[in-house]
């Protein structure tokens, strides 16, 4: 009796495992043929505001897709296995033992040392890095070992963490970059710099629009600016310019950073201050992406003005918000295949039907611009108030 039990466990636990392991391991695009034959990209998503757990995947299958890369996307993964927007631990980081270029897009991380080794590794062997947003301030309250890691860390043995000494800039205004112009209020108009049109990553990017409007970034020492933004009165796109927000900068490129043991590597570094996964709408927007990817991991003579940057399966992107509208309940495995949706239409947005004053506030903020949304929401969730979000005692104080 015992012997049948143990088999009966035996047999169940090889029929369960499989399961496990496809929910727990990490997502993983494998293209089939292309320039890419061979090569790794690794994608880090863990931000708690710009939704990089949708730009990612996106990005990652582009060039999986049409260009035959083997892309891994590693995000922030909560107790459930779920993808988690920002603020949590960032499981499968071994893959980046054998990765030819990060693509990294975080936000106040705070990780186990274990899982920081891992990154840290990466920079120690010089290895290329593509960098988005908020990923100048990678870093915040990071402990022992890798305090020096954190964004507002003040030593000179690592100034300004992270995001300054690997991608050239933190959050910092008088020496970094600060908040210009108004999220969910004022859109961008982003185009090449006159002087780095030729650029092999500016090649067929003419002019973007992207909704998580403008940084006031300060492009680092011996870096050559790729890309400027003139921020508008409007979050569509439209010629209403903002002319009390003169033109600011809004990427770069350099080939050297300094890894944590502060060693000055040789590598190339593409930075740029949009990524709200809204902004990857826009095919120049996209095409950016792919072109700084393909330049920072040394393939640039794949590149031409008409790379296809088309979007592989579904892509229906929510609002940019801290603690909102992120898509509940995704494990990585519901992102994989090329006909997969990010994120899957039937995972619920965080904060819908939350009728808390903090909540209410947070969604209105996102959805005063956003009229389409109000209706799609209205027909997808039933206890959806669009009211709620309209009232003149709830609109967002300027």
């Amino acid at each position: 009796m015992k012997n049948t039990l143990a088999l009966a466990y035996f047999a169940t636990a090889i029929l369960v495992l499989p399961v496990m392991a496809e929910d727990t391991s990490p997502l993983v695009y494998e293209g089939s043929e292309g320039p890419g034959q061979g090569k790794h990209i690794v994608f880090i998503a863990n931000d708690h505001e710009y939704r990089s757990e949708e730009t990612s995947p996106l990005i990652a299958k582009i060039l999986a897709k049409h260009y035959g890369f083997r892309c891994t996307v590693l995000f922030g993964i909560d107790e459930n296995g779920h993808i988690k927007a920002g603020g949590a631990p960032v499981p499968g980081m071994e893959a980046l033992k054998d990765a030819d270029l990060l693509f990294f897009y975080t936000r106040f991380m705070k990780l186990p040392d274990e899982q920081v080794d891992l990154l840290v590794d990466y920079f120690e062997r010089g290895g290329p890095v593509v960098g988005l947003r908020t990923s100048t301030h990678c870093f915040n309250g990071q402990k022992g070992k890798w305090e020096k890691l954190n964004f507002n860390y003040k030593g000179e043995d690592y100034l300004g963490g992270l995001g300054e000494q690997i991608l050239g800039n933190t959050w910092n205004k008088e020496r970094g970059q600060g908040h210009y112009g108004g999220n969910h209020q004022m859109g961008g108009r982003i185009t090449p710099v006159a002087e780095a049109k030729d650029h092999p990553v500016n090649t067929g990017v003419t002019q973007m629009h992207t909704y998580s409007g403008a940084y006031s970034s300060q492009p680092p020492a011996a870096s050559t600016p790729l890309l400027e933004v003139q921020v508008l009165n409007t979050f569509e796109a439209s010629d209403d310019i903002n002319a009390q927000k003169p033109i600011v900068n809004a990427g770069w490129a350099r080939d050297h950073y300094v890894a944590p043991s502060g060693a000055k590597k040789e590598a190339r570094v593409v930075y740029t201050s949009y990524g709200a996964s809204e902004d990857v709408l826009d095919e120049d927007a996209r095409r950016f992406l792919v072109n700084a990817c393909l330049w920072a991991g040394g393939w640039e003579d794949v590149i031409t003005p008409d790379l296809d940057v088309s979007i592989v399966g579904g892509f229906d992107p929510v609002p940019y918000t801290t603690g909102a509208f992120a898509r509940q309940g995704v494990k990585p495995s519901d992102l994989a295949g090329w006909d997969s949706q990010v994120m899957p239409a039937e995972a619920r947005i965080w904060g819908v039907g939350d009728s808390s004053e903090g909540m209410v506030s947070k969604l209105s903020r996102a959805l005063k611009s956003r009229p389409e949304l109000v209706k799609k929401l209205e027909m997808t969730y039933p206890e959806f108030d669009a009211s709620l979000y309209q009232s003149e005692d709830k609109k967002p104080k300027k």
